[in-house]
């Protein structure tokens, strides 16, 4: 069994995180390779991936991970940890289930974004927003959105959210998209501060093609998983597909989505 181990050097300044998962692995016989951000870009063999940070850290890794389908073990050290199966203190159990052979794999669908000659792989969403207000000229972006070559709908301001079943507890949800079961093989289409009462997301199949087409002369950006990716400009296309390659997790059997939805977004005001 051959393991990569990547981590947020952010969140494990001293390495002690990094130095006890490589102790357990030499301990239970397990090679392992430590990845760094250099690695990202070749091709590589793994019976899995130790994700060592918080959701945005693996949200880093879905290109990587999902292209060379090495399936992930996300190890929160970060805040929310919606995506990641374990917490810090678990990876010895974690360590001990992959080499037991009793995790189970959770495929999640994942996009592919294409803007003129650019690919980008996206597990949560694809925005195209408004990225800076003139002093004078037009502040409102301006979208016509495609379905399998028929126009469904025309969205005026703040911007759009292309998410996946995964991204719909992210920012589609905080714009008030509906949540999807990531079991589901749909993509939803949610505006940002829409100009409109009658604009509402949209979910679709993910086996249809969407386009989105900058018709607006505002300045906008793509942002992938929150990453800023690029500037587009009006006639600017971004082509929305489902990838071949879905990102995989390995998870404890018996993961429940509904149940980790419950305790990750409960409400968390102090008892009075």
């Amino acid at each position: 069994m051959k393991v990569l181990i990547y981590v947020n050097k952010a969140k494990d300044p001293s390495g002690s995180w990094l130095k006890n998962c490589i102790e357990i692995l030499i301990n239970k016989g397990v090679n392992y390779k430590v990845i760094h951000d250099e690695d990202l870009k070749t091709k590589s063999f793994a019976d899995a991936l130790f994700v060592l940070g918080g959701d945005g850290t693996i949200l880093n890794l879905t290109e990587f991970a999902s292209t060379n389908q090495i399936p992930i073990i996300g190890i929160n050290a970060g805040k929310l940890g919606f995506l990641t199966e374990f917490e810090i203190y678990d990876m010895n159990e974690a360590i001990d289930l992959l080499v037991a052979g009793k995790l189970v794999k959770d495929k999640r669908v994942t996009m592919l974004c294409k803007v003129n000659d650019k690919e980008y792989y996206t597990l949560n969403d694809a925005v195209l927003q408004r990225i800076k207000v003139e002093e004078r000229g037009n502040n409102v972006a301006s979208f016509s959105v495609e379905i399998d070559d028929i126009q469904v709908e025309k969205i005026i301001g703040d911007g759009v959210i292309l998410s996946t079943p995964t991204g719909s507890t992210a920012y589609s949800l905080s714009a008030g998209g509906a949540i999807l079961s990531p079991s589901l093989n749909v993509f939803s289409i949610t505006p940002i501060a829409a100009h409109s009462f009658n604009q509402r997301s949209i979910v679709y199949s993910s086996k249809s093609t969407s386009i989105v087409t900058v018709i607006g002369s505002c300045a906008t950006g793509l942002f992938i998983d929150g990453i800023f990716a690029q500037q587009v400009n009006k006639g600017d296309k971004l082509i929305i597909n489902k990838s071949e390659y879905p990102t995989i997790f390995l998870r404890k059997k018996g993961f429940n989505f509904y149940r980790r939805l419950s305790l990750k977004l409960k409400d968390r005001t102090v008892d009075k």
